[in-house]
């Protein structure tokens, strides 16, 4: 399937999110965090099962966190991508849409601070259990004592 194709799909679905392909086989995706759910459930429904990754951006000065799904799909990648305050950074699991989420959102808990809410296993992945609740290694403030 073509990217246009891809980004037909989505926009018959979900007219008015804002969706860009800035090359052959690279879909991008900026929904509001309310629709992320349904978003991929939509994509999941529609064949989509491969997450690749689920990474975040520190955007510090603007005060949010960029949260990036990345799937791959028919030869296309697709990052679905939402924005969170980042005073208060929640987001839901999508492990019900996507089982294969787990690892990664239990990751950006541990290094980002990026809570997930009902996440299924919320146990440490990559930090020592001894590590300092409210420290998080990969946000831009943090600072190595």
């Amino acid at each position: 399937m073509r990217s246009e194709e891809v980004r037909g799909l989505i926009e018959g679905r979900f007219p008015g999110i804002a969706i860009r392909v800035p090359r052959e086989r690279r879909v991008m995706v900026h929904i509001p965090l309310e629709r992320l759910i349904e978003v991929l459930g939509f994509l999941r429904d529609q064949g989509v099962t491969h997450l690749s990754t689920i990474s975040v951006v520190d955007r510090i000065e603007e005060k949010l966190f960029e949260v990036l799904y990345h799937l791959y799909w028919e030869n296309n990648e697709i990052t679905v991508r939402v924005e969170i305050p980042r005073e208060n950074p929640v987001i839901p699991t999508v492990t019900p849409v996507l089982p294969g989420a787990l690892t990664y959102e239990r990751e950006i808990q541990g290094m980002f601070g990026v809570m997930v809410k009902d996440i299924p296993d919320p146990r440490r992945i990559i930090l020592p259990d001894d590590w300092p609740l409210d420290v998080y290694p990969l946000r831009k403030d943090y600072m190595v004592q």
